[in-house]
C-alpha cells in the first residue's frame, strides 16, 4: 500500500477514534457551560495556523484536548508532516463549507485553497473551548 494511502486510512482512523472517544466525552460535559467556540474567522484562521504548523512537523498541544492530543504522538506528527509536504505550497486562504454541532462539539469541514488553484478539505472538531477534538484530512487534490 502507498504512503498516500496509507495516510488516508490513517487520517480515517484517527477521525473515527476521536469521534468514538468526543461522544463519550459529550454524554459527561457540564451543559452549563458557556459556549467560546471561535467565530468562522477564528476557525478560519486556526485551519490556515494548523496546516503550517503540521507542515512544519510541529504543534501546540494546549490547542488539543487532552483526549485528542494524546493520540497525536511525535511519529503520528511527523508522519502527517510528511503527508502534507508532499502536498508542496502552503494554503492562502480557507473557506468554510459546512458547520454542525453535535453535543459539546461543533465541527466545521474547511476548504483550504492553494496558490496553484488546488484545493483540501479538511474536518475540524472543537469543543466548548474552542480546543481541537479531531482533525481528519479529508481529501486533497491530487489523492
Amino acid at each position: 500500500m502507498g504512503v498516500a494511502k496509507q495516510m488516508k486510512h490513517l487520517s480515517w482512523l484517527v477521525l473515527v477514534v476521536a469521534l468514538a472517544i468526543a461522544s463519550v466525552a459529550a454524554r459527561h460535559a457540564d451543559p452549563a457551560q458557556p459556549a467560546t467556540v471561535p467565530a468562522e474567522d477564528g476557525v478560519k484562521a486556526l485551519a490556515l495556523q494548523w496546516f503550517l504548523q503540521m507542515q512544519a512537523g510541529k504543534i501546540v498541544r494546549a490547542q488539543y484536548t487532552p483526549s485528542y492530543g494524546a493520540l497525536l504522538t511525535d511519529d503520528a506528527v511527523k508522519a502527517m508532516s510528511r503527508h502534507l509536504n508532499q502536498y508542496g505550497a502552503s494554503p492562502t486562504r480557507a473557506e468554510i463549507l459546512q458547520r454542525r454541532s453535535e453535543g459539546a462539539q461543533t465541527f466545521y469541514m474547511v476548504k483550504l485553497l492553494f496558490p496553484r488553484g488546488d484545493a483540501a478539505s479538511i474536518l475540524f472538531g472543537l469543543d466548548t473551548q474552542g480546543k481541537i477534538t479531531a482533525i481528519s484530512v479529508v481529501s486533497m487534490a491530487g489523492d
